[in-house]
């Protein structure tokens, strides 16, 4: 509840940060002194005021005095606005420093012992009461507080108190935990290594793994008397019933952390009268609800578990609010839907939407309408003739519309934000459950991050934000469109925009047009075993790039469809020279489909320049040719490029100037040997029974020279996987002879090992052929 705007603040109408956290049921407990002023402790763990051994105050901070249901109440203003928003009578009556109670005296309401008020900073007195129980055995917060005012008792002595008051103040063990010992919150703070109370990160850590597994593993000591014996879980809502039974604590909703409206204004909870609820807490709804995941394809995958959990986490949801903006409830217009429970089947209404928005176009009056126009056009209910005569719209349009929602319900895939993630879109899928027969569900949902500018989030605070019309000004809409598909794949992860690459993007597509004009057509017709390569690679791309689509992984889709394709269309260049016609048409024709979704006005220029009649947004995505990928000529090409780079490699440290280069390619006993090292490797034997194994074969040569080449191809494990036949690698790679030379400058020989004279001629691998560099004398 908003205070100041005095209004609902559902998830929409505070911050990001703040999206997703709601009231929770705590416990106060009432410690009171002499006087009979009550001390309220805001606590999730009521059960163990039994080990509270004082009550911590914030030194610095003002306490109010109020009579709350006619009790003498001192604490922070905060909970006192929520006490008068939860039905209770406050009245504030005065104040207090902090400093005021330290040292004073109270009751604990469950053991009846005396307890003090002592001084801790990690008090926040803008949450909750401002005042904690202190239970330092079983909460870290309270025995590292404890611990530093042990260890300077002095402090005591700026309120005027005898810091010997410290030594009745000690650890009571209530819980007994297997593995955290006497005191698990001592126990923790040493594993964790806490020090101070300044060291929060840990400390929260520390005390949500106390209060986990105390609830769950934790056993109540006999000081619980009738329910000792009992898990913490088992016992918690009894203690809690009793409690408020003998009026020692109220149950109370609060929120777990401060909350602000986009008003700026700090946030409590309030009981609203004559809220509307929607029953989300329904088992049959939700039964249906979870059907339709299961049935979804969601993107990422993992969605499927955190939206099976958001649904049953949801109970009765209050989906109205008194806003100014939004749809008025129209049984009950002092209500106004919020707007995450508003707009969660807008999709249907879409599919119509062209004729109710101009109903001048189609003699359509909107005062005539009724939910049985509604129930034609969604669910075909109803008698044509009679609605025809109602609504005053033609049989043919009425038709027309049902048809259209036929067409594109159901919805097959709804892209949203991540921070809707958790309750617009749960409650997407449930008002389509609710409201639609099961042939109608939706059938997928896809989540990205928020998008980021140079690794920041977008934000006007920090001037970083860019408009749409800005970006289109500045980088054309293509241009845009490339740097926003590049900023990231589908998930939760924040994509990030680069205006660099926005703006390097101009000229990218620019290039890539100009390319595409002058070059579609020409080439020769002659083809050979390189063109069967790039043939490969153009279908592969095609079929890795579809998945990817299909994905919504686009920055992926431009890597591999454009940037690295780019890549390999050039390398074929410098194998070639002269590219195929065929293929180089069939380059062009692929790249500028791949392109299209992205950048749709350069690519439908690029279209009619080469001579296509019809709009490449009309365009068949193009189908990979799987009979064309031929995964062992890749593999051959491959050990080409990493041939080349070792030659390179060799030559950058090689002192004298060369005259010759020999690559020597390896004996076929070789590729036996490699070929059953793969097989095994592949059955997931362990590397050392691999070894054990091979040399255990008979290869006709020697166990030393075995054991040698068995070093090397684990040294070069990548080689296994480019192994094809001794044939293939030796033809590809002497036609490769005269490429080599033309890289490198220096005269290529290539032979077989057996003919080689030479020691180095035998660490020949397959997919890694020796390489011997002659020296001019």
């Amino acid at each position: 509840w908003c205070p100041k705007e005095g209004k609902v603040v559902s998830d929409h109408d505070r911050p990001d940060e703040y999206a997703g956290i709601g009231p929770e049921e705590v416990v106060l407990i009432k410690f009171k002194d002499k006087e009979g002023n009550i001390y309220p402790c805001l606590t999730y763990r009521p059960e163990t005021v039994y080990g509270a051994v004082n009550i911590w105050v914030r030194p610095d901070a003002e306490y109010k005095v109020a009579l709350v249901n006619s009790e003498r109440w001192i604490a922070s203003s905060y909970i006192f606005e929520e006490l008068k928003d939860q039905d209770y009578k406050v009245e504030i009556v005065g104040k207090v420093q902090g400093s005021e109670l330290i040292g004073k005296e109270v009751i604990n309401p469950v053991t009846q012992e005396e307890v003090p008020i002592l001084p801790a900073n990690f008090v926040n007195p803008e949450l909750g009461t401002g005042i904690v129980m202190s239970v330092p055995s079983h909460a870290p917060y309270d025995y590292v507080a404890l611990m530093d005012l042990k260890r300077s008792p002095d402090k005591l002595s700026e309120y005027k108190l005898n810091p010997k008051l410290l030594e009745k103040v000690n650890l009571r063990s209530i819980i007994k935990l297997k593995g955290y010992g006497e005191h698990p919150a001592e126990h923790i703070v040493n594993v964790l290594g806490i020090k101070s109370q300044d060291e929060k990160k840990k400390l929260d850590e520390a005390t949500k793994e106390i209060y986990s597994k105390e609830f769950y593993e934790g056993i109540l000591k006999d000081i619980f008397g009738k329910y000792a014996g009992l898990k913490v879980y088992e016992a918690k809502e009894k203690i809690i019933e009793e409690f408020v039974s003998r009026n020692i604590a109220l149950r109370h909703w609060t929120l777990p952390q401060e909350v602000y409206c986009r008003c700026g204004a700090k946030t409590h909870v309030k009981i609203v009268k004559n809220q509307w609820f929607l029953r989300y807490s329904d088992k049959e709804w939700k039964k249906k609800a979870h059907k339709c995941v299961d049935m979804m394809r969601l993107l990422p995958s993992d969605l499927t578990n955190i939206f099976h959990s958001q649904i049953d986490w949801y109970d009765d949801w209050a989906c109205t609010h008194k806003g100014k903006l939004g749809t008025p409830l129209p049984w009950d217009s002092e209500w106004v839907l919020e707007s995450l429970s508003d707009s969660t089947i807008y999709m249907a209404y879409y599919t119509i939407a062209k004729y109710l928005q101009h109903p001048e176009k189609y003699g359509i009056d909107w005062n005539r309408l009724d939910p049985s126009f509604f129930d034609y056009v969604f669910y075909g209910k109803g008698d044509l003739d009679k609605l025809s005569e109602k609504t005053g719209i033609s049989k043919y349009l009425l038709e027309t519309m049902r048809e259209e929602f036929l067409y594109w319900y159901p919805v097959d895939l709804r892209i949203s934000g991540k921070d809707l993630m958790n309750n617009h879109i749960i409650f997407f899928i449930m008002h389509h459950v609710a409201l639609f027969p099961e042939h109608h569900w939706p059938k997928g949902v896809g989540i990205n991050g928020w998008i980021m500018v140079e690794g920041k989030k977008m934000a006007k605070s920090l001037g970083n934000f860019i408009l749409l019309r800005e970006a289109i000004n500045r980088w054309g809409a293509d241009a845009t469109r490339f740097a926003e598909a590049y900023a990231g794949d589908a998930g939760l992860e924040d994509p990030n925009l680069e205006p660099e690459l926005a703006g390097k993007a101009i000229n990218i597509l620019y290039d890539w047009y100009e390319f595409a004009v002058a070059n579609y057509g020409k080439g020769k017709d002659e083809r050979g075993y390189i063109e069967e390569w790039f043939e490969s690679v153009l279908n592969r791309t095609i079929e890795r790039v579809t998945e990817l689509m299909e994905e919504t992984n686009f920055k992926s889709v431009l890597n591999e469809g454009f940037f690295k394709l780019q890549n390999e269309f050039k390398w074929y260049m410098r194998r070639t020279q002269v590219p195929n016609k065929e293929l180089l048409k069939k380059f062009i024709e692929y790249q500028t489909l791949i392109l299209a979704p992205f950048t749709p006005h350069i690519t439908e220029e690029i279209w009619e320049k080469i001579g296509k009649k019809s709009y490449i947004s009309l365009a068949k995505w193009p189908e990979p040719n799987k009979s064309k990928i031929k995964p062992e000529f890749e593999k051959a090409e491959e050990i080409v490029k990493r041939t080349l780079n070792d030659i390179r490699e060799i030559l950058r440290i090689l002192k004298g100037s060369p005259s010759e280069i020999v690559l020597v390619l390896p004996s076929d006993w070789k590729y036996e040997l490699c070929k059953e090292i793969f097989a095994r490797v592949n059955k997931r034997e362990k590397l050392k029974e691999v070894i054990k194994n091979v040399l255990r074969q008979n290869f006709n040569v020697s166990k030393v020279e075995v054991s040698r080449i068995v070093s090397r191809i684990v040294k070069f494990q990548e080689i296994l996987s480019l192994l094809i036949e001794p044939q293939l690698e030796r033809k590809v790679l002497i036609e490769a002879k005269t490429f080599f030379e033309k890289e490198i400058g220096i005269k290529v020989e290539i032979l077989e090992e057996n003919k080689v004279d030479n020691p180095k001629a035998k660490d020949a691998l397959p997919a890694k052929p020796a390489i011997i560099v002659k020296i001019k004398k």
